[in-house]
């Protein structure tokens, strides 16, 4: 892969399909990705079986190899060049991925999850080190991204020296940060789904109004970069123009290998995102065997006015995500007996310092409305995964239904990878309230950097379990829990 500075990443892989994507230098002339396939290690018997479209400066000189027309549960080594011709004359072994399994068709398997990666040196990225480990060991077969890929809001570790504004500054961060070795390598062998959380932006952002024109940061980071900092008046606040190019840079490292969206988001004549629309987010599904998962878009549809709005409507996810999410909770109800909604921002676990309301608590009206949902539907093996707290934990709760019978509902949350972890946001931790919540049950918390694998079993096709393991830098396994 020595044509790329970022990358290979598996992305949008399904039991036929694979996203290769790759990133480059700017380049002379027409650069198009060249995807080779093969069931040897050598690949010796490597096809060419896809291209991207030319590489461009309007992407960032980014790009996805798609492939297709592949076996079902089928290994296959890969190399991405920019050349016409075959790999040859390598004596190594190359990447691989192994397909997923036949649509419905109940399998056990492994995966990983996290969030919240900030490394603060070159030599950073440890976590990615020992999952590479757990990778082999617990035979992985995808990790899921959470959110925080990146902290473009950080001028200590983002290596700009400043608050990202442009969507060069953007690039540049992602092209630091996902430059450490360990990221690269295990994501070279290892499949990832991923979704933004608020740092791919700006710390805690949200919509003011419903036109989605007014963005806005909390007012001690304002304080902080103006008054403490000394930072350009630019920095401390979030315009319509910066959130613009967050995305686009989102959508060039993270969006474009992702599965098809559920409701794409409009794009304007300058390629843009257009986000004054009611419509469209980055939220995306896909499907295991018989296991399905549905990836939210937590961040560009949030729309939460002023406190002294008291008329204007809370949201996180938005009128047309809120509806496929419901039709995909119904759809999955009955064929998929484990299903997975991964959320950036954690729904269960609340602390008193959540000050600006940035997770599910700032929005009870719309948490309230999904867990009415699930309980009104009996939408059972329901698992949530989650995100950003900086804290892991696993909570067990069950929900009262029409008819009086109880539905259980976990709640997995793997943070952060290489942060600051958060003993203050365990001690204040409190219990949340909704009308048909009847149990909630914290089996436990633990502030350390850390990742989450997740055992699927199928096993027992009428009863398939889940477990969750959470693994501390030092490989320390903390909880090994059947759900």
């Amino acid at each position: 892969m020595d044509d790329l500075i970022l990358g290979p990443i598996i992305g949008g892989l399904s039991h036929e399909r694979a996203f290769l994507w790759g990133k480059t230098e700017p380049q002379e002339g027409e650069a198009i990705l060249h995807a080779w396939l093969g069931r040897k290690p050598d690949l010796s018997d490597a096809k060419l079986m896809g291209r991207s479209w030319p590489l461009s400066i309007e992407q960032g000189y980014a790009g996805v190899a798609p492939v297709s027309d592949l076996q079902p549960e089928t290994t296959y080594h890969y190399h991405l060049t920019l050349s016409d011709q075959p790999p040859a004359g390598k004596s190594e072994e190359f990447a691989s991925f192994t397909t997923f399994p036949q649509p419905g068709k109940p399998t056990s398997f492994n995966f990983a999850f996290g969030s919240c990666f900030r490394p603060e040196s070159e030599d950073g990225g440890n976590m990615f080190n020992y999952l590479e480990e757990r990778r082999i060991f617990d035979h992985l077969r995808f990790i899921l991204l959470l959110g925080d890929q990146v902290y473009s809001d950080d001028l200590e570790t983002n290596s700009i020296g400043k608050i990202a504004e442009t969507l060069e500054e953007y690039r540049k961060v992602y092209e630091y940060v996902w430059s450490r070795p360990s990221f690269r390598k295990l994501l070279t062998n290892l499949p990832a789904f991923m979704t933004l959380d608020d740092h791919e932006v700006d710390d805690d952002w949200r919509w003011l109004d419903h036109s989605r024109r007014n963005a806005y940061i909390p007012i001690w980071d304002r304080v902080l970069r103006l008054l403490v900092q000394k930072r350009p008046w630019s920095e401390g606040h979030l315009s319509y123009h910066r959130v613009q190019a967050a995305l686009q840079a989102y959508w060039e490292h993270q969006g474009m290998h992702a599965p098809s969206l559920e409701e794409s988001l409009e794009i304007d004549q300058s390629g843009m995102y257009k986000l004054d629309l009611d419509r469209g987010s980055l939220a995306y599904s896909f499907e295991y065997g018989s296991t399905a998962f549905f990836v939210l878009d937590t961040r560009t549809m949030r729309v939460r006015p002023r406190w002294w709005k008291f008329s204007s409507k809370r949201t996180m996810l938005g009128e047309g995500q809120w509806e496929n999410l419901k039709n995909w909770l119904l759809k999955v109800k009955d064929t998929h007996p484990v299903k997975f909604l991964i959320s950036s921002c954690s729904l269960f676990y609340w602390s008193i310092l959540d000050i600006p309301r940035d997770r599910w608590s700032g929005f009870k009206e719309e948490r309230d409305q999904l867990l009415r949902f699930i309980a009104e539907n009996e939408i059972e093996g329901l698992y949530i995964l989650s995100g950003d707290l900086h804290v892991a934990h696993a909570i067990h709760a069950e929900l009262k239904a029409p008819n009086g019978r109880l539905i259980p509902v976990w709640e997995f949350c793997s943070s952060p990878f290489e942060q600051k972890s958060s003993e203050l946001m365990r001690r204040t931790r409190r219990e949340i309230k909704s009308e048909v919540l009847v149990r909630q049950d914290l089996k436990f918390d633990i502030d350390a950097n850390n990742f989450g694998v997740v055992c699927v079993s199928m096993k027992d096709q009428s009863e398939p379990s889940v477990s969750y393991k959470v693994f501390t830098a030092d490989m320390q396994l903390i909880l090994d829990t059947a759900a």
